[in-house]
């Protein structure tokens, strides 16, 4: 491998050219979902704040059709997504429904997004709803949407905060629940008009409605009899009357919790519910199977990565530049990991990597019976993630010790070769080159935000595919990213003395084929523990309905569901570390480069509020 003569004079144009061609391509998706979000300009799409009753501020995005006016006043709908998400989730649903003649009111319940902070649980203004009531009451109140047209619709933790709505506000005229279940409180009458929308392997089916096997027991159940005013009623069959509020119906479409935000059977369903009972105007409806949702969902993930990829040519161009010049370096001495040695230390780090829901729990009983953690650490997702990770990465790094102890006396390697010292004889690091290392890794992540945060607050749309990845942050989320920052980088530093030192694979010919072939060991080693474990969720659930993990209040559950996400992340960044390794010999680069785009996925993008158990 020849990696130094991507520094050669006469290189730089075709990296200048990746860089611009990356950019260009994050610029051109954006404005692709900017497009399919407003419907090819036939729907005007804006950002909105309004204050909650206990004066905690709601953002939302607001989608109003062509034509909407106080003199023509529209139906209306309120959408809350679901605990770990934000109000980016419910677009699929939201723009099908606004270009069918629908004002829609997509929040970032509190606690998510760019919305304000929850209060305690325990104080009076407590809001359960999270926001929910207040943005119902906002848009009913505005003079474009008809007042007596005014629907609520959620997805998992949202449908039960629109569920509750819906039950105690008779001027809730049509609910669409996905995700979640009415409650032995519904009536006949109440909720108005009410959708049921749960996936068939919804991993929390049994802790919501009770049943082992919802397609055979649930139609049976009280709730059902309380709900419906018909006996024995059908799955995919609408009962009552959409006039006097009685309508009901329940849809079980092939799919799994997190998909029912996206899956276009059920928005399919939803849409002609909503047309049902609120009655928008005929010149607006759409067929419901015709859907363009998927094509934003796709430009913001083409965006993600164009974006994260942008880093890599950038940052080969300023490493030939004379402040970072130092930071270059060559991969260092002769050492690779044999094929028979990369099989043990992967099956070792997928044995920490199994330790998820054990060190999980520990953090949680260390939470709740030594020293509550959420008031110096609020968003207790991301702390079990981060928790974790830097658990497994602490444990990897003692077997690292051990291996290197006896690898050096027999072999005499050495940390320098391994990328970790810029001492040949001992482990020491060099201030001047990581100072040096540290300010370019922040001039890519600023480049990186930069750029997401311009095209979000031209094109109102950020980086995302099902699950939220990346957006702006407000004042105190970039607080927030300073205070998980540290943890975050140790464990990517942890992460790249394993890659890149333990597993490193043998070179190849030329840097593009040693670039591919790392990247492939180094993403393999990080993510087939992890999808090897969903399968072990997974595979006896779509088999025979039965969900291994699933803890307290469904907690295991969650966080095996985030794996989904962790998944994506380590996907996306552990080429990174890779490239910089490349072009520095050294770890700290890439290490810190995706400290700080983890660091801003998390804090960005999940929730601060109590897991829902």
């Amino acid at each position: 491998m020849n990696t130094n003569v991507l520094f050669e004079k006469g290189h730089g144009k075709g990296a200048l050219g990746f860089f611009l061609l990356c950019v260009l391509v994050t610029v051109a998706s954006m404005i692709l979902a900017s497009v399919i979000q407003t419907d090819f300009g036939r729907l005007h799409v804006s950002n909105v704040t309004f204050s909650n009753y206990n004066g905690i501020p709601i953002r939302a995005k607001m989608l109003r059709p062509d034509g909407v006016s106080a003199q023509n006043p529209l139906p209306g709908v309120v959408y809350i997504h679901g605990y770990q998400n934000n109000r980016e989730t419910g677009d699929a649903y939201c723009i099908e429904l606004a270009r069918r003649g629908f004002v829609v009111l997509n929040i970032d319940a509190i606690g998510r997004g760019n919305s304000g902070i929850p209060n305690d649980p325990s104080e009076k203004n407590f809001d359960p709803t999270y926001g929910g009531l207040s943005s119902f009451h906002y848009l009913r109140s505005l003079p474009f949407v008809k007042q007596d047209a005014v629907g609520m619709m959620g997805h998992s933790l949202g449908a039960e905060m629109a569920y509750e709505v819906a039950l105690k506000n008779p001027d809730v005229h049509a609910l669409v629940i996905t995700g979640f279940a009415y409650r032995e409180d519904a009536t006949h009458k109440s909720p108005k008009n009410m959708l049921m929308i749960l996936g068939r392997w919804d991993e929390f089916r049994e802790r919501m409605t009770g049943t082992r096997d919802i397609e055979k027991e649930w139609m049976g159940t009280k709730q059902t009899q309380n709900a419906f005013p018909v006996k024995n009623p059908e799955f995919d069959v609408t009962y009552g009357n959409f006039a006097d509020g009685s309508a009901r119906r329940v849809f079980i479409p092939a799919t799994i919790h997190i998909q029912e935000s996206h899956s276009p059977a059920a928005i399919a369903q939803a849409l002609q519910w909503m047309k049902n009972a609120l009655q928008p105007p005929e010149k607006y409806w759409i067929a419901p199977n015709s859907q363009i949702w998927q094509v934003k969902e796709w430009s913001t993930l083409v965006a993600m990565l164009s974006c994260i990829g942008s880093l890599l040519p950038l940052g080969l161009l300023l490493l030939r530049t004379g402040l970072f010049k130092p930071v270059q370096g060559p991969v260092q001495g002769t050492y690779s990991c044999s094929a028979r040695s990369c099989i043990r230390f992967v099956i070792l780090n997928g044995l920490l990597m199994w330790l998820f829901l054990p060190l999980i729990f520990l953090l949680f009983a260390i939470h709740i019976y030594v020293v509550s953690i959420d008031g110096v650490f609020p968003m207790m997702m991301v702390n079990g993630i981060v928790w974790w990770f830097l658990c497994i990465n602490l444990m990897g790094f003692f077997f690292f010790r051990r291996w290197f102890k006896k690898k050096a006396s027999k072999e005499g390697i050495t940390l320098n070769e391994l990328g970790i010292s810029f001492n040949e004889k001992r482990f020491a690091l060099d201030r001047d080159v990581v100072t040096r290392t540290l300010v370019l890794a922040g001039i890519l992540f600023l480049f990186a935000y930069g750029l997401e945060h311009v095209l979000e607050g031209i094109f109102i749309v950020d980086f995302r595919f099902i699950f939220p990845f990346a957006s702006d942050l407000t004042p105190y989320r970039a607080f927030l990213f300073l205070v998980y920052l540290p943890f975050i980088w140790l464990s990517f530093i942890l992460t790249g003395i394993f890659l890149h030192g333990e597993l490193r694979r043998p070179m190849k010919k030329t840097w593009q084929g040693t670039f591919f072939a790392w990247s492939a060991s180094n993403t393999f080693a990080m993510v087939a523990p992890l999808i090897l474990f969903l399968m072990i969720q997974y595979i006896p659930l779509f088999a025979g309905g039965h969900i291994p993990f699933v803890g307290p209040g469904g907690m295991c559950i969650a966080f095996v569901m985030n794996l989904f996400h962790v998944i994506g992340v380590l996907l996306i960044v552990t080429p990174v570390s890779t490239w910089f390794y490349q072009l520095t010999g050294k770890i700290y680069l890439g290490a810190t480069v995706n400290a700080f785009l983890v660091t801003w996925m998390f804090v960005s993008s999940q929730v601060i509020a109590p897991p829902p158990v």
